[in-house]
């Protein structure tokens, strides 16, 4: 189960609201907890007593069916009480431990079915505010989650044969609830040291899987817009009528190790990030994605590696934006990637470059690309997907890219670009099939010559290859104002005709 799952399991009773009455009591929480279950398609089922100040909610049973129908999730709570404070606040007090069931189908369309036990430890949560706003304050000693049981067409794994498990401490979060037709949630949480751990160990072989692993801190915060009654499973219905996410999630000191155990060999490993974070945009116009991490590093040995193979990314960051709506108007979107000063072991570069004739310079590869286009079907409806897969329908049409940067710096020598075109859809003749660009990119290399020599030299690059590289450099490109330095600008100009550096080449 992923961390966001696990964070969800926990805090999603958080995001519920009160009633109209002056001040937040139990029975409006409850009241407005179970609408909005139900409104996103849980079905709930409970016995509700009043005792004086305390409501007491038991035999709880919350059901949802997972996507296209592989089979449902179910969180079943012995009891849970709201305490009204008489202060116009209410405490939540959980069980200590929280059973949670599923079942669905398998890749092989096998029925798997599963408990997992979620625990908490002097966890504490307050709902205070005006029934319009509600605010919702938790801290945690402990959370955890694991794996208690699973069965694959009705044959139960053994307990010693898989593991599966997180627990995280500190924990703190507040949740803004708005209730309405459209219920606005404005979330904050922080975890402390988390450690998580998955040992899988086959029944009828020595093949298995180890993974142990430990993250310094965890923050989340995001805003969410659900309207009523929607439909999990109608993604395109939901955006329709408003639901929207923009959140983002980050960490520090992560570290982890693995080993991979099959048919008798053995890979293990290590990772290890020091900081990191991801984020998420989503509405029914747009969906976007960002993050990236600081000082990563990668180790791995044995198995049929011949040699160990450590890598280290002093920066990794990616960028994805696109349009998902069916518009008569361009959108904008965006892809960049960055992997920034990657190093390697020195055993694999003494088996590419024993003579130590390369440079070992970290190397760079960073890609940004903006644009426009115009989308031709609606992403989030699976009918009009499967019509595009299918290759009945054209996806979207391209109308404009940037190319805002372009690096490659690898052993002393290093490309940059930058570029601008336009698209005529209309002239899909001029260039087979393709619609008509218009413009140019600018394209510089530093060391390229030089390069060259060293490849000559250790015998990767044959001397007659390099010849010919070097005649191709001549014709698309000219000297720069340095050393071993070289420009070259290619345009494609409004009647269709390709130049470099001004002369014309097709």
């Amino acid at each position: 189960m992923s961390l966001r799952t696990a964070i969800y399991s926990t805090t999603s009773l958080v995001f519920l609201a009160s009633s109209a009455a002056a001040d937040v009591t139990a029975n409006d929480i409850w009241a407005d907890w179970k609408s909005y279950l139900s409104g996103f398609g849980y079905s709930v089922d409970a016995q509700e007593s009043m005792s004086g100040d305390t409501l007491t909610v038991t035999d709880l049973n919350m059901t949802v069916p997972m996507p296209e129908g592989t089979g449902s999730f179910a969180i079943t709570l012995s009891s849970i009480d709201f305490v009204e404070n008489g202060d116009g606040t209410v405490d939540v007090v959980f069980p200590e431990v929280m059973p949670m069931v599923f079942a669905g189908k398998g890749p092989e369309d096998e029925l798997v079915k599963g408990s997992i036990e979620h625990t908490t430890k002097n966890m504490k949560m307050r709902a205070s505010g005006v029934p319009d706003q509600v605010t919702y304050t938790y801290t945690a000693d402990q959370l955890g989650m694991a794996l208690t049981e699973l069965t694959v067409d009705g044959d139960a794994l053994p307990m010693d044969a898989l593991k599966a498990e997180f627990v995280s401490n500190n924990v703190s979060g507040t949740s803004v609830m708005e209730p309405g037709a459209l219920r606005k949630i404005v979330q904050e949480m922080t975890l402390g040291e988390s450690t998580y751990q998955v040992n899988f160990q086959a029944p009828d072989s020595s093949d298995g899987v180890v993974v142990n692993g430990k993250i310094a801190s965890m923050a989340f915060s995001g805003e969410t817009l659900i309207p009523e009654a929607i439909d999990p499973q109608n993604m395109a219905d939901a955006m329709n009528k408003g639901f929207a996410v923009n959140g983002g999630f980050s960490y520090t000191g992560s570290t982890a190790e693995f080993a991979v155990t099959d048919g008798g060999d053995t890979m293990g490993g290590s990772s290890s990030a020091a900081s990191a974070q991801i984020n998420v945009a989503m509405n029914k116009d747009a969906l976007e994605y960002t993050g990236g991490s600081k000082d990563t590093t990668l180790n791995i040995m044995g198995g049929e590696i011949p040699l160990p193979i450590a890598v280290n990314f002093g920066e990794v960051a990616f960028k994805l934006l696109m349009p998902v709506a069916k518009a008569e108007e361009p959108s904008d979107f965006a892809f960049g990637l960055t992997l920034g000063d990657f190093e390697t072991s020195e055993d694999l570069w003494s088996m590419l470059d024993p003579g130590k004739v390369l440079p070992r310079d970290p190397a760079t590869i960073a890609i940004d690309l903006t644009g426009k286009a115009k989308m031709l079907f609606d992403f989030f409806d699976p009918e009009q997907m499967q019509a595009v897969e299918n290759g009945e329908t054209v996806p979207a049409e391209l109308n404009a890219v940037t190319l805002n940067k372009l690096l490659l710096s690898i052993a002393g020598a290093q490309l940059s670009g930058t570029g601008d075109f336009t698209f005529d859809n209309s002239d899909l003749e001029t260039f087979d099939g393709m619609p008509k660009p218009t413009g140019g990119i600018d394209l510089s290399l530093l060391g390229g010559n030089g390069l060259m020599d060293k490849l000559v030299q250790m015998g990767l690059l044959p001397q007659e290859q390099a010849m010919g590289a070097r005649m191709m450099m001549g014709l698309f490109a000219r000297p720069g104002e340095g050393e071993d330095s070289l420009t070259s600008k290619i345009e494609i100009n409004a009647e269709g005709h390709i130049l470099a550096n001004g002369q014309r080449i097709q």
